[in-house]
């Protein structure tokens, strides 16, 4: 795909932008997890999130990842804490 071609379609913007109502995953600084609906953003990739939980994920005594969840409601996510984006829908 030549770099013109990638500048017209398929850009990280549009994938966020057909993202929107969909469920996606945000890793943020300090390795913290969140997982919500995606309600809109801004051009600072601000992230607003409806039905948001945060994921915990830890060892148990057995050696096994556990995963627990904090729900959080509807929050917003300064974009120059974002780590990554999962777009379930890709």
């Amino acid at each position: 795909m030549s770099r013109e071609s990638f500048s017209r379609s398929n850009r990280p913007i549009d994938y966020l932008k057909s993202s929107i109502n969909e469920i996606i995953l945000i890793k943020v600084k300090r390795n913290r997890l969140f997982r919500g609906r995606l309600g809109g953003f801004d051009e600072h990739l601000n992230l607003y999130l409806e039905e948001t939980s945060q994921i915990f994920e830890y060892q148990d005594d057995e050696g096994n990842i556990r995963e627990e969840h904090e729900n959080l409601g509807s929050i917003v996510v300064r974009g120059d804490n974002v780590i990554f984006v999962n777009l379930a829908h890709l």
